[in-house]
């Protein structure tokens, strides 16, 4: 597994065990961080503490620098109004076998969207980070053709042209985690993108749909995760993908109702006091708690085949502006 290696490499090298899983899933994910994801990562409700900057200055920076004397450790740039931290040192790269990722190049800040873009990925990694993601598309690539997913049905882009052609699949560079029966796909959303965001989403939607039947003619049922800026008002274009995730004839509100649903099993798993008086005590919270699920499976068996549920992620910790 891509994050054990990297977990090892890094603790050979001399990091803490919570600095080299918060780094490893960072350099897989998309080689970016703000301050704030690092704050919520070693439980530091204000970012502005020393905690967090002893763990980011220390843990992370000096260890590095550290364990790969040839690297600088972290590169740190002004995004707009936030800080943006880079990791991008060539030997750490290297220690984890992955020397020729892109996500090494520099930051451009003039390609804003593209950089948001692996900062959200980031979020969702570090959000759930006990999730079995695969994070390289060899991996991703591996997994759909051992399920018996024809390449046809691979999203994939071509590029160049006579001999010099080649293909290369899932160009988007998607974060997946798979676990038995669920494969889960993580899709960035940029609001402020150049490109027309509606078309975009229709397009991706497009390119993935074959492969989602195929999953599901191999009994793999699939999860949308659309990750956004927590800090942005909601666009119209991800609820038309979350539209398009279901099936042709099927009703809109099964999505929607299953995304407010879960928030509302999410307060009542809690079981804090104060949600469990709201619902009128623990036998009512209880009961509430039953008639969800069940209206869940419900909900589910509508959908797509191979389909198993879509939800909007709003990334927590981005600085207002983003």
């Amino acid at each position: 597994m891509e994050l054990v290696r990297a977990e090892k490499a890094l603790s050979e090298a001399g990091f803490g065990a919570q600095a080299a899983r918060f780094l490893a899933l960072v350099v897989l994910a998309g080689g970016v961080f703000v301050r704030e994801f690092a704050a919520r990562w070693v439980g530091d409700d204000d970012g502005r503490r020393a905690r967090t900057q002893r763990f980011v200055d220390v843990d992370v920076s000096a260890a590095w620098r550290r364990a790969f004397a040839r690297d600088k450790g972290l590169v740190t740039q002004r995004m707009r109004s936030g800080v943006i931290h880079h990791c991008s040192g060539k030997a750490l790269y290297r220690a984890l076998g992955a020397e020729n990722s892109r996500y090494r190049r520099p930051l451009d800040p003039s390609d804003w969207p593209r950089i948001l873009e692996r900062v959200l990925k980031v979020w969702a990694v570090l959000a759930s980070p006990a999730w079995p993601w695969l994070f390289s598309i060899d991996a991703q690539v591996a997994l759909a053709e051992s399920l018996g997913v024809p390449r046809a049905a691979i999203p994939r882009r071509a590029y160049g042209m006579g001999r010099g052609k080649q293909e290369v699949f899932f160009p988007d560079r998607p974060l997946m985690a798979y676990a038995g029966d669920r494969l889960v796909v993580v899709r960035p959303h940029v609001d402020d993108d150049l490109a027309d965001n509606t078309a975009a989403l229709r397009t991706w939607w497009r390119h993935y749909r074959p492969f989602i039947e195929a999953l599901a003619g191999a009994g793999v049922s699939v999860s949308l995760r659309v990750v956004r800026s927590g800090a942005r008002p909601g666009d119209p274009a991800v609820d038309g993908l979350v539209a398009s995730w279901k099936a042709e004839d099927a009703a809109v509100e099964a999505v929607r109702d299953i995304w407010f649903s879960r928030q509302e099993l999410r307060r009542l798993e809690g079981g804090h006091p104060p949600v469990v008086s709201a619902y009128g005590g623990a036998d009512k919270a209880a009961a509430r708690h039953r008639a969800i699920a069940d209206r869940l499976a419900e909900r589910r068996a509508g959908l797509a085949p191979g389909v198993a549920d879509a939800e909007v992620w709003q990334a927590e910790g981005l600085p207002e502006t983003w």
